[in-house]
């Protein structure tokens, strides 16, 4: 809940009626729909003013899991679906009074609840209508479903959010949405080129794209293809192991911040990122491919400035790329987190491959045993200034490998210890006197202990 929310609810009728109306619909705007409507019972001037709110959610879990009221004990599904029918509708009659655009119209229909499909196109169509700028529908209907095609011809929509299960992507040949800066897809599937040559070009101000595909997708090649798009996040379902045999290709040359995640096969992504800044890679190896290839991709994403490598994404790397990396001139924080075997083979790599990186964040390091006081080889000539530990647990080999760091980082100016959320005090104060008595290479050094 946001700071406006809690106050919205926290005022009462008469500690609003000396305020201005432009205020109250602004604290009005903070409340959830339905009990925003309930404020136009309490005066005519109550009712007036709601009709003049631009923002409406609209959440059938309120009403097929009504809380502690006996009052719908034994409504049946038909009775809810009319109950939620019939509040959507007033409504948007309330809202019709005053006139006024929509800024922001949600939709979200749980699972089990059946909506019509007539019903909900009047009320997105109704959205859209009243100039809607950022739409969200959010159904996860056990029924095939279907989007009005209005919503792709939209000259108003700026944000639009389509969480649907669709087996096809419907085919609007004159699909347009010019105003369009941020777009979220999840669970929907696209046929052959349909995102590349269909939905992508009809956003010509596209920066900001998510996608997250269904789960079991299908094996396919696909490209997403935008000179526009800044942003830009993909995400695959698990497929219980199965293999995959897909070709996906990223011709964003403007992206600047890139998430991915996938199960990965032996067909490596391609890709084309002219000013990537930040790249968040989190991959997965599935039990038929043991030889993963990300190659190109990482070979693409060479001038990133900061790396955000999870622990699955280093063991496939570390699989991939055991005949070396691109050299990384522009990267300057590293974000690293690992099982035993990336600390030994990835890490190393990276750093003598990182000229210039400045911040090294560290996860899992408690992963990685002092074996015959093996540590990571770090560069002679490193520029390393600040240097993280994440989840730190206080053991001795952990203790042994943070003393490692210290005697050959020589530019390092700061040492951040975030301890495990279990540690207790005395443990804490224990780990903090520790961690002051090791030697260091650099003389600025400061360390803290979180």
């Amino acid at each position: 809940m946001g700071h406006g929310e809690e106050v919205a609810k926290q005022l009462t009728p008469t500690s609003m009626d000396c305020l201005s109306d432009d205020l109250l619909l602004q604290i009005l705007s903070f409340l959830p729909t339905k009990q925003a409507v309930s404020t136009s019972v309490l005066s005519k001037r109550w009712r007036a003013l709601f009709a003049f709110t631009h923002n409406f959610g609209f959440d059938t879990y309120i009403f097929c899991h009504p809380r502690n009221n006996k009052r719908y004990k034994y409504e049946t599904s038909e009775d809810m679906r009319k109950r939620f029918n019939d509040f959507v509708d007033r409504t948007l009659a309330l809202q019709l009074q005053g006139g006024n655009n929509i800024n922001k119209f949600s939709l979200k229909l749980c699972k089990y609840y059946k909506v019509e499909q007539g019903d909900v196109d009047r009320w997105i169509c109704y959205a859209l209508e009243h100039g809607v700028s950022d739409l969200h529908l959010h159904i996860r209907n056990t029924w095939m479903f279907s989007i009005p095609s209005k919503v792709f011809t939209s000259t108003t929509l700026v944000k639009l959010s389509l969480e649907i299960p669709l087996s096809d992507f419907p085919n609007v040949p004159d699909a347009s949405l010019p105003a369009l800066k941020v777009l979220f897809l999840r669970s929907i599937r696209f046929k052959d080129d349909q995102l590349s040559n269909l939905l992508l070009p009809a956003c010509p101000v596209l920066e900001d794209l998510t996608i997250r595909y269904p789960r079991f997708t299908p094996n396919y090649s696909n490209v997403i293809s935008s000179k526009t798009i800044k942003k830009l996040s993909v995400i695959f379902g698990h497929r219980n192991g199965d293999s995959v045999s897909r070709i996906i290709s990223f011709d964003t040359p403007n992206v600047v911040d890139f998430f991915y995640s996938d199960y990965l096969g032996n067909e490596s992504p391609q890709c084309r990122f002219n000013s990537l800044a930040k790249a968040t890679l989190d991959f997965e190896l599935l039990k038929a491919d043991k030889q993963p290839n990300v190659r190109d991709l990482i070979s693409g994403i060479r001038n990133v400035k900061t790396l955000h490598l999870t622990s699955y994404a280093v063991e496939v790397i570390s699989v991939s790329c055991k005949d070396g990396l691109p050299v990384f001139n522009n990267l300057v924080d590293l974000v690293f987190s690992s099982k035993e075997e990336g600390w030994k083979l990835l890490l190393p790599r990276l750093l003598h491959r990182s000229p210039n990186l400045k911040t090294l964040i560290l996860s899992g390091l408690d992963c990685f045993p002092c074996r015959r006081h093996r540590f990571t080889s770090i560069p002679r000539n490193n520029r390393i200034i600040m240097l993280r530990i994440i989840k730190y647990k206080g053991y001795v080999s952990e203790l042994k490998h943070v003393r490692h760091f210290l005697q050959n980082m020589e530019c390092l100016e700061v040492l951040k210890v975030h301890v495990s959320p279990s540690m207790d005090d005395t443990k804490k104060k224990q780990l903090t006197e520790d961690l002051l008595k090791l030697p260091t290479a650099s003389s600025k050094l400061k360390i803290q202990v979180m």
